[in-house]
C-alpha cells in the first residue's frame, strides 16, 4: 500500500532557504534518477472573523464565551494531479477546546490543526480556476479574507528505488517578482507497495526515508493510501502548506 508524506522546512531568515542543503544531501546520499519538474499554486483565504462577544462581569472564567472557532478556505493545483484544481474548507479550533476529527492520516501537531477534516471539491484547472479566485475576491470579500499565495520555485523531481521524491523552494507569491523564501517543500511517496501483499505501517518506509535526510524542524503531513486517494493527498498538502494562522 503506497504512502505519502509532505514536509515544510521554514527558511531560518528571508535571505536564506533549505533547499539547497535538501537538494545536496539527497543527491549526494542516493543514487537519484531524474523526473519531470513539478510546480504548484496554493491561495490560503481565512474567514473574516465576526465581532468577539463582550465579556460579562457576571460569569466566571469557564462560563465566559469560548473563541469562536476558524474557517480556511485553500485553493491548491499541484502539476503532478494535472487538469484540477482544489477548493478545501477546513475548520480549526483554538488549541484550548476539544478536537473533533483530525485527519487519521495527519502527523501535523494538535496546536496547528485541532480541526475538522477539510471538505474538498475540485475544479476543473486553467481558466475556471481563475475564475473562482476573481469572484472569491470580487464578490465574497467580506466573508473571505486572502492571507497568502505560495509557489514553488526550482521544483525537481526524482526517482529513488521504490521512491519518488519532489523538492522545491516555498515562495510567497507568483513569477518572477516571488521573491520571498518562505522554505523548502518535499514529498516522499513510496510506492514499493504496489502490486504485493499489503504492509502494516507504510507510512514507516516515509519517515524513514525522510529522517535519513537529517533535516529537523519541518512540519510534516503523512498520507496513507485508502484514505480517500485524490482527497486524502490534497488535504495532506493543505494541512502542510497552511503555514500561517
Amino acid at each position: 500500500m503506497p504512502a505519502t508524506g509532505v514536509y515544510f522546512v521554514p527558511a531560518r531568515s528571508a535571505q536564506s532557504s533549505p533547499f539547497t542543503e535538501l537538494f545536496n544531501r539527497l543527491n549526494s546520499q542516493y543514487d537519484t534518477s531524474p523526473l519531470p519538474n513539478w510546480t504548484l499554486d496554493h491561495r490560503l483565504f481565512r474567514e473574516t472573523p465576526s465581532p468577539s462577544a463582550p465579556v460579562s462581569l457576571n460569569l466566571a472564567a469557564d462560563e465566559q464565551p469560548k473563541p469562536s472557532a476558524t474557517r480556511y478556505l485553500q485553493v491548491l493545483g499541484l502539476s503532478h494531479l494535472p487538469g484540477r484544481s482544489y477548493v478545501a474548507i477546513t475548520t480549526v479550533f483554538p488549541p484550548s477546546q476539544t478536537r473533533v476529527g483530525t485527519p487519521a492520516s495527519s502527523t501535523v501537531s494538535s496546536s496547528e490543526i485541532s480541526g475538522e477534516p477539510a471538505t474538498i471539491v475540485s475544479i476543473p484547472a486553467g481558466n475556471p480556476s481563475h475564475d473562482f479566485l476573481q469572484l472569491l475576491n470580487a464578490k465574497f470579500g467580506p466573508l473571505w479574507t486572502q492571507r497568502q499565495s505560495l509557489s514553488v520555485r526550482n521544483g525537481q523531481a526524482f526517482q529513488v528505488a521504490d521512491y519518488n521524491i519532489r523538492i522545491g523552494e516555498l515562495v510567497q507569491g507568483y513569477g518572477p517578482g516571488a521573491a520571498l523564501a518562505r522554505g523548502a517543500i518535499v514529498e516522499i511517496a513510496w510506492t514499493g507497495g504496489q502490486g504485493k501483499e499489503p504492509v502494516e505501517e507504510p507510512e514507516a518506509f516515509v519517515q524513514a526515508f525522510w529522517e535519513s535526510l537529517e533535516i529537523k524542524g519541518a512540519r510534516e503531513s503523512v498520507h496513507v493510501a485508502g484514505l480517500g486517494e485524490g482527497d486524502g493527498l490534497v488535504r495532506q498538502w493543505c494541512e502542510a502548506l497552511r503555514i500561517r494562522n
